[in-house]
């Protein structure tokens, strides 16, 4: 007779730490720089729209 497994539950542990510069490779750095880049931009340019838009109406 086969035993049949229906529900598995797996628990795991996160480890959370703070991670400095010197601990990481220079690739992984600069991923997170042009991330903080590409979003910081996109931003801007929303900002820059909305006050657009505001000026227009004001007019």
């Amino acid at each position: 007779m086969a035993v049949i497994i229906k529900e598995m539950h797996i628990r795991t542990v996160v480890e959370k730490r703070i991670v400095t510069e010197a601990e990481l490779p220079e690739e992984i750095i600069r991923k997170i720089e042009n991330r903080v880049l590409d979003r910081l931009s996109e931003e801007e340019r929303i900002g820059q729209s909305v006050r657009q838009r505001r000026k227009k109406n004001r007019r």
